[in-house]
């Protein structure tokens, strides 16, 4: 699965009492155009894995190379950083559902959970998309592979449609 490159998203949602709770992740994909959905594979054990049992939705902010900082503290390769301390990497606000986006990514997107199904270790999510907030300019997707983080050469102009 090392040689499976995947693009980097912090995966973030509240508890009931409204602590933050996030990681990174990188089984995050497309799902429908119509309606927009999106499918996160969580981990069962993580403390966010335990949340989304409960929450009603979840947000997927996607990181640039700009965001390496945010993505090794919500992957936990930050001695000493855990928890809600991750949320200091980055400059984080509350989208109006009240869930943390980064502000700076190259898309948040908000989601309602549609269903939680398991597998082995791990909760696949729908999220039905709420909202969208996307960064416009040029883009240098930051990226998994071989066990780390990386960059793609040159940056990709992200041309967002008008509507």
């Amino acid at each position: 699965m090392q040689r499976l490159a995947s693009g980097v998203s912090i995966v973030t949602s509240c508890s009931a009492e409204g602590r933050r709770y996030g990681l990174t992740a990188t089984a995050v994909l497309s799902l429908t155009l119509e309606p927009p959905c999106l499918v996160v594979g969580v981990n069962k054990r993580t403390r966010l894995g335990g949340i989304l049992r409960d929450a009603t939705g979840f947000s997927v902010s996607v990181l640039g190379t700009e965001h390496l900082d945010v993505a090794e503290a919500f992957a936990g390769k930050i001695p000493g950083v855990g928890g809600a301390d991750r949320f200091a990497y980055g400059k984080w606000r509350d989208d109006v559902s009240g869930l943390p986006i980064l502000e700076g990514a190259a898309a948040c997107f908000v989601c309602a959970i549609a269903d939680i199904m398991e597998h082995s270790t791990h909760y696949l999510l729908i999220g039905s998309v709420t909202s969208v907030h996307v960064a416009d300019g040029e883009i240098a997707p930051l990226v998994y592979f071989s066990q780390g983080f990386t960059g793609i050469a040159g940056g990709l102009e992200a041309a967002i449609p008008s509507s």
